[in-house]
């Protein structure tokens, strides 16, 4: 209960902060209504068994204040924040985790006294030469941190408003002494760990213990799964034998899903009206003196995709809401027919309604421009100068590729194919060409030698690339059409979704209700996909997403139930199935059998082979038996699986080998992975004395404890303090 107290006891002073931050955001009274009136709240998590309530920890308040910052933030930029669903959630863990955190980190160096002086803050973590995170991000422009402007903008701050020392305080100085005490602590916690003399010793003599083997192995996964027979009996003996192990130990509330989905086509009466609406607008777009704005009040897809990769995830600028490229026709991104109408195009024009599958177009020439440009044409050939002997075979290579070429310049098309390394322009219809102004972000050698050489020019020029087989074929002005796009996507109208809802009702939830689920899919033959573990506190139901009706119906019914159809877009339907329920606690048969079948499946499977290998001694017989290859391997103490296997680990075999003299083989061993038997050939013993040097083995396992330290930490605290997260609980579980 120490960290919850130790929050409650300085619940003036968080008061005190947010009181303060409220002069920067403004906060919906709604949002905090609940602190004085609330009833009935619900906790949002518990750390050391005592609840965290919103009204007290002010999480939600946290994540507005978040938010708007950052609303501000790019507002002042003359951007817009556009947040979906996948970066709000984002937001919210982030703000969470920093809570959290905080919180674990707080309780620790509440009992450790460490301190930050006056003079490390001033001198090193505010003004010094590699100063705090903090103030290198508030004084970061254009990704450059500007150390010379620290000074002035804290001057600034400190004479910005009656209350700039207390402001200064509380949102730079007391955050970076935090920053700083929980750096120390973790640096504390990283350096008090190291390896003790015995434990590199046992390091020292593992690696160095060595057997050299022969082996049959037989992976379970070689064997169908419907060759094996599970019955309820089964589940039930496995059940009764292994339900006190750790790992079926239930901390969250789980379900296993079965879904299957039902696309809804748009019907011919809404893709008219969707290309009547974009008749409607065409008028509009072709007299718009704002084609930025009229996109980006208009156009299903804002940006294109190799713009939107480039901005910022949560922003989207206004004035780049259409290409900002000139547009090249014989491109792919429009049919042959569009690219003749945009070509044969004034400026101001409009083209369309464009109709491709579902999305209708409306292209308009915005404005056209004049390009110098040069066309040429190459065949790289790779060479790393590194490497002295093979560039000088490379450019070798590249002299007699230039010889043939300039005795007959018909062969180019067929070398570009035949001899370029380059993925750029060696592709079916590229022939090797480039069309470029000097602008492109090329090497400089290449720019230089398409707009300084002769056109019909061809020599070989050398760049950090290799070497450029280059013939110019063209240079002079190149008109090209600015464009902008406003599109639709034709979706099915609101009847059209209620006659397949009615559909389904009718056709696969009539049949799933009488002849069961699997029976209904595979009579109207759709896919069932099944959504393992899908945890309260993440519910993603696989391909289907954090659908919340879903999510809430399945985590809010019996095993066994068939939910109602749910759109989980325009034109998708999901059905889903609930398979198993895991609840906290103790695990009950029901709710994990689903889960321990694929154990009990590797059991029969292991029965199956050891039948087969019988009373067989040879290893040749064994291998003969099960069907497996006999391998040699060198093998020490220290591995866990044997050489080329991967997944899971195998101490049980390892352990086996060691255990087995030389020159005997071993019985059947049933793995993680499968059957094996092995014959140990041969086996070496390290000599041990008190010379023997174990530096390096403990220098390694110093370096892995305190990698493990650094990375584990808060896992660590968060466990010692049995932290539990019950955001999505408290939305998702019906109260009992």
């Amino acid at each position: 209960m120490a960290v919850i107290g130790q929050i409650r006891e300085k619940s003036t002073l968080l008061v005190i902060f947010v009181g303060l931050g409220l002069l920067l955001f403004i906060v919906p009274f709604d949002r905090v209504a609940g602190f004085f009136y609330g009833t009935g709240e619900q906790p949002i998590g518990s750390i050391d068994g005592a609840k965290i309530m919103d009204s007290e920890w002010l999480y939600t308040r946290r994540v507005d204040s978040r938010i708007n910052n950052l609303r501000n933030q790019y507002r002042n930029a003359g951007q817009v924040l556009i947040l979906d669903e996948q970066q709000n959630e984002q937001i919210k863990n982030n703000v969470w985790s920093q809570m959290i955190v905080d919180t674990l980190y707080g309780e620790q160096l509440a009992e450790i006294p460490l301190q930050v002086g006056d003079k490390e803050l001033n001198q090193v973590l505010i003004y010094g030469e590699n100063p705090s995170k903090i103030i290198q991000e508030m004084f970061t422009f254009n990704g450059q941190f500007v150390k010379d402007s620290v000074k002035p903008g804290i001057d600034k701050y400190l004479v910005s408003g009656k209350n700039a020392k207390a402001m200064l305080y509380y949102n730079v100085e007391l955050p970076i002494k935090k920053e700083r005490k929980t750096d120390k602590y973790n640096k504390m916690a990283k350096f008090g760990v190291y390896a003790t003399q015995q434990d590199a010793k046992r390091k020292y003599i593992e690696k160095n213990t060595k057997a050299s083997i022969r082996y049959a192995f037989k992976e379970f996964s070689t064997i169908p799964d419907s060759t094996v027979k599970v019955s309820d009996a089964d589940l039930k003996a496995y059940f009764n034998a292994h339900k006190n192990e750790t790992k079926w130990e239930q901390e969250s509330e789980t379900r296993t899903i079965d879904y299957i989905t039902i696309n809804v086509s748009p019907s011919a009466d809404d893709k008219q009206k969707a290309i009547a609406t974009m008749e409607r607008k065409k008028q509009a777009f072709a007299k718009t003196t704002n084609d930025s704005l009229f996109v980006a009040n208009n156009a299903a897809t804002k940006i294109d995709a190799n713009q939107q990769q480039q901005q910022n995830q949560y922003q989207a600028k206004a004035l780049e809401v259409y290409p900002t490229e000139p547009y090249k026709p014989g491109s792919g991104v429009f049919s042959v027919s569009t690219d003749e109408a945009i070509t044969a195009a004034n400026k101001g024009d409009v083209i369309g309604p464009v109709v491709e599958g579902n999305k209708i177009q409306l292209i308009k020439v915005r404005d056209i421009v004049t390009k110098n440009e040069v066309t040429v044409r190459h065949i790289l050939v790779k060479a790393d100068e590194a490497n002295a002997e093979e560039f000088k075979k490379k450019k070798a290579f590249a002299d007699s590729l230039l010889r043939v070429l300039k005795a007959d310049r018909s062969k180019f098309k067929e070398f570009v194919y035949q001899y370029s390394e380059d993925p750029g322009s060696n592709q079916p219809g590229k022939d090797g060409e480039y069309t470029f102004d000097k602008d492109i972000n090329f090497v400089q050698e290449y720019k230089d030698f398409g707009f300084n050489k002769p056109v019909g020019a061809m020599e070989i020029v050398k760049t950090s690339f290799g070497f450029h087989i280059m013939e110019n074929l063209k240079r002079g002005d190149n008109s090209y059409k600015m464009i902008a796009i406003v599109d639709a996507n034709v979706v099915p109208s609101k009847l059209t979704k209620d006659l397949a809802y009615t559909e389904t009702v009718d056709s696969f939830y009539k049949l799933a209700k009488a002849k069961g689920f699997e029976a209904a899919a595979a009579e109207l033959n759709k896919e069932i996909k099944t959504a393992k573990n899908v945890r309260v506190e993440n519910p993603f139901i696989g391909e289907l997403g954090k659908n919340m009706p879903l999510v809430k119906w399945n985590f809010n019914h019996k095993v066994g139930s068939i939910s109602d159809p749910e759109f989980i877009n325009d034109e998708t339907l999901a059905i889903t199935y609930l398979k198993s329920a895991e609840h906290e606690g103790v695990p009950t048969f029901e709710g994990i059998k689903e889960l321990m079948k694929p154990y009990v499946v590797k059991e029969k499977k292991a029965e199956m082979l050891l039948s087969k290998v019988g009373s067989s001694t040879s290893l040749e017989d064994v291998a003969k038996a099960i069907d497996a290859p006999l391998q040699p391997a060198d093998i020490d103490l220290s591995m866990n699986n044997l050489p080329g296997l991967a997944g899971a680990i195998e101490p049980e075999v390892i352990g086996t080998i060691f255990a087995t003299e030389a020159g005997t083989t071993t019985k059947a061993i049933k793995g993680n992975n499968g059957i094996y038997v092995v014959e140990v050939t041969g086996k070496t013993a390290v000599p041990i004395t008190e010379a023997t040097d174990y530096s390096a083995e403990k220098g390694a396992i110093t370096s892995e404890l305190r990698a493990n330290v650094e990375s584990k930490l808060i896992e660590s605290l968060a466990k010692a303090v049995d932290f539990k997260d019950w955001r999505m609980k408290q939305q998702i579980m019906k109260k009992n």
